[in-house]
C-alpha cells in the first residue's frame, strides 16, 4: 500500500442538475469533474506512484457540510490515511466561505493535508495561497453565488409550480409519474383503487381509526410497503417501523389530500436556511394550487362527503408548541408510535395502535401526564446531581489530556527531526555513489533500507498527528453532560424549554413501566 494517498473529491448539487436542463454547461457534472482531476493528477510529478481514492457526493448542496462522502474523506484525513485533497474548484468543496476558509487555512495545515483547487489555482503547498486575499475573496464569491443560485432555483420552481408542473421527487400514493412527461401525474390503477376505497369508507361514515383497522385486517399494503413492492428507488422513509401498518394518521393524510381531485399543490414546506435540510411548514394560504393538472382519483362530491365525516380541519404546526412540555415526546415502548394525549384537567396518554391492529401487545392502560412529569423531574434531578460529580471527572480528564498533548508534541517534533536526518542520510548515500565511494549494489541496498526507514517514520508521524488532533479535539470539547444537566439540580417543575433542552422522549411499556431517553445520553455514558 502506498504511503502517499491523493483524494479527489467530486460534488454536484440538485440545483446544478436543475440548471443543466436550462442549458448550463456540463463542466460541473460528475463525469467532467472526474476527467479533469484524473488528468491533473496524472500530469503532476508529485503524485507519481501515489494511491488515488475518490469521494463523490451526488445531489448535495455545497452549503451542507454533513455530506456522507465529504465526512468520510475528512475521517480519512484525520486518521492520516489521506495526504492530499484535490477538487475542481473551491465551490465543489463547499460554498460557505467561513467554513471553507477554516478548512483551508487551519484544519488541513494542522493535519498535514495538502489542498488543491485546480481551476482556482490554489495549492496549499504554497503558503501564500491559503491565507491570500484572492483565495478568501473566491470563497466569499462562491458563498454569495450559492445563495443567489438558491434564490434563482426557488424562483424557477415557483414559476413551474404556478404552471401546474409536479416537482416532488416521488409521486403521492395512488399516482405515478407520466413516463412521457415526468412533470405530470397519472393514476396507478391498483393504488388508486385503494385510495377510492378509503374515500368510500369515509363517505359511508367510518372513522379514520375504523378505516385503518379494516385495511390492516384485509392485509392491504400501506403506501410505503406498496411503493417498495413496486420498486420505488426511495431509500429513506419517514416511518416509525419497517413492518409498516395503517394508522388513523395515514388515513387522515390521504383523506385531506386535495391532489386526489386533480390539483397540483406546491409549497407546503420550505427550507428555512439556504443549504439546510430542515423544513418548516407553510400556511395553507401560501400554498400554490393549480386545478386540473392531472386526472382526479375521486370526485369533488365524494371528497366533500369524506371531509364532512371527519373532524373540522384545523391548521397546526405553523406556530410554536404550546405549554405542553411532553408534546411529541411520549411514545409507546412496543410499537414506537407517539401516544395520544387526552385533553382536560387530568390529561393522560394512551396508545392507539391496538385500535387499528392486533399485531402488537401495546399497553392498554393510560398514564396520567402528571405522573409522567413527576417521573421526568425526578430523573432530571438525579442526572443533574450526577453531572456535578462527572464535571470533576471531566476536568481531571482534561488535565491529563493536556499532559498527553505535551508528550505527543515533543514526540512529533522528535520524529520530524528524525525525518530530516534520514533525508540527509539518503542524500549522503547518493553522494557516496556518485563519488565512487560505494558500488551500485551497495548503493541500491542502502537506498532501499533508507526508504524503508523513511516510510516507517512517515507512518509514525501520521499516527502521531492523528492522535494529537483527536487529543486537541477532546481538550477543546465542552463538558456536555455538565452543561446539559447541572443547572437543573434545584428545579421544581418541568417546563417546555427544559424538556426541549434535555429530554428526547419518554417510552411507556405495559404496566406503566417508563424509560427516559435523554439528550447527551452518549456523553453521559462515556
Amino acid at each position: 500500500m502506498s504511503i502517499f494517498t491523493v483524494a479527489k473529491y467530486l460534488r454536484i448539487s440538485s440545483e446544478d442538475n436543475d440548471l443543466k436542463e436550462a442549458g448550463k454547461r456540463e463542466s460541473n457534472s460528475i463525469a467532467n469533474q472526474r476527467d479533469l482531476l484524473d488528468s491533473f493528477i496524472a500530469g503532476t510529478p508529485d503524485f507519481s506512484g501515489a494511491a488515488v481514492v475518490e469521494f463523490c457526493d451526488d445531489g448535495w448542496s455545497g452549503k451542507d457540510f454533513e455530506r456522507p462522502a465529504f465526512q468520510k474523506m475528512l475521517t480519512g484525513a484525520r486518521q492520516g490515511e489521506i495526504q492530499c485533497i484535490v477538487v475542481k474548484d473551491m465551490s465543489r468543496f463547499g460554498r460557505d466561505y467561513l467554513v471553507v476558509g477554516n478548512y483551508i487555512s487551519k484544519v488541513f495545515p494542522f493535519l498535514g493535508v495538502r489542498f488543491i483547487a485546480v481551476n482556482d489555482g490554489v495549492d496549499s503547498i504554497r503558503p501564500n495561497d491559503t491565507d491570500s486575499l484572492d483565495t478568501s475573496f473566491k470563497a466569499l464569491i462562491y458563498d454569495l453565488y450559492s445563495r443567489d443560485l438558491s434564490r434563482k432555483v426557488r424562483s424557477a420552481k415557483n414559476f413551474r409550480a404556478q404552471k401546474g408542473d409536479f416537482l416532488a421527487p416521488f409521486a403521492p400514493f395512488g399516482y405515478v409519474k407520466n413516463p412521457e412527461n415526468r412533470k405530470q401525474l397519472v393514476a396507478d390503477p391498483a393504488a388508486a383503487g385503494i385510495v377510492r376505497q378509503i374515500f368510500q369508507m369515509a363517505a359511508d361514515g367510518m372513522k379514520t381509526v375504523q378505516i385503518a383497522k379494516a385495511l390492516n385486517r384485509e392485509g392491504i399494503p400501506t403506501p410505503m410497503v406498496y411503493k417498495r413492492m413496486a420498486g420505488c428507488s426511495r431509500s429513506v422513509w419517514p416511518c416509525v417501523r419497517e413492518d409498516n401498518f395503517w394508522t388513523h394518521r395515514k388515513v387522515s393524510l390521504i383523506l385531506r389530500d386535495e391532489r386526489y381531485l386533480g390539483k397540483s399543490i406546491y409549497g407546503k414546506h420550505v427550507r428555512d436556511i439556504v443549504g439546510n435540510q430542515h423544513l418548516v411548514k407553510c400556511r395553507r394560504d401560501d400554498w400554490m394550487t393549480v386545478e386540473g393538472t392531472h386526472e382526479g382519483i375521486v370526485a369533488q362530491e365524494e371528497f366533500d362527503r369524506a371531509q364532512d365525516a371527519m373532524r373540522k380541519f384545523s391548521e397546526r404546526g405553523c406556530y410554536a408548541a404550546g405549554n405542553n412540555p411532553l408534546c411529541g415526546k411520549v411514545r409507546c415502548g412496543i410499537c414506537g408510535y407517539a401516544m395520544n394525549r387526552s385533553d382536560g384537567k387530568n390529561a393522560c396518554y394512551g396508545c392507539r395502535t391496538s385500535l387499528v391492529t392486533e399485531r402488537y401487545l401495546c399497553p392498554d392502560e393510560k398514564i396520567s401526564e402528571r405522573e409522567l412529569l413527576e417521573f421526568v423531574l425526578e430523573g432530571l434531578c438525579v442526572r443533574a446531581a450526577a453531572a456535578e460529580e462527572l464535571s470533576d471527572v471531566w476536568a481531571e480528564q482534561q488535565r491529563q489530556a493536556r499532559k498527553d498533548r505535551d508528550i505527543q508534541e515533543k514526540r512529533l517534533l522528535s520524529l520530524r527531526e528524525a525525518l530530516v536526518r534520514q533525508a540527509n542520510q539518503t542524500r549522503g548515500i547518493y553522494e557516496s555513489f556518485v563519488l565512487g565511494e560505494i558500488d551500485r549494489e551497495k548503493y541500491l541496498s542502502a537506498k532501499a533500507a533508507a526508504s524503508k526507514q523513511k516510510e516507517g517514520i512517515i507512518r509514525q508521524i501520521a499516527e502521531m498527528e492523528a492522535a494529537l488532533e483527536q487529543n486537541n479535539s477532546d481538550i477543546e470539547s465542552e463538558d456536555k453532560v455538565a452543561f446539559g444537566f447541572r443547572e437543573y439540580e434545584r428545579i421544581r417543575r418541568i417546563t417546555q424549554e427544559i424538556a426541549t433542552a434535555v429530554l428526547k422522549e419518554v417510552r411507556v411499556y405495559p404496566g406503566n413501566r417508563l424509560e427516559m431517553i435523554w439528550n447527551y445520553r452518549r456523553d453521559f455514558s462515556e
